[in-house]
């Protein structure tokens, strides 16, 4: 079942228990996730690879790094998208 996740924004995660963080580790694709990350507050960072296993947190970091840069308006369409994917068809913040 899944855990109730409340988000309005990206940043919204640092605020996350750890139990909520693992949910989104779980439901978010790699890509998606890593490409979020790049421009992530460290809140939000320290949250999602502490709550990542060493061998996740790695391939995710390496993975950061051959991406190189990107636009910051890129990052955030996909932010946006994974904030969307926590919110019901009833436009209640949480993912049920």
């Amino acid at each position: 079942m899944p855990i109730p996740i409340h988000l309005s924004k990206f940043a919204d995660i640092a605020g996350l228990d750890d139990d909520q963080a693992k949910e989104i580790i779980a439901r978010v694709g790699r890509d998606d996730l890593t490409i979020a990350l790049k421009a992530a507050e460290e809140p939000v960072k320290d949250k999602l690879l502490s709550n990542m296993s060493t061998q996740e947190r790695q391939a995710l970091t390496q993975y950061m790094e051959y991406l190189g840069p990107m636009r910051l308006s890129e990052v955030e369409v996909v932010q946006l998208q994974i904030v969307n994917k926590f919110k019901d068809a009833s436009g209640d913040d949480a993912f049920v």
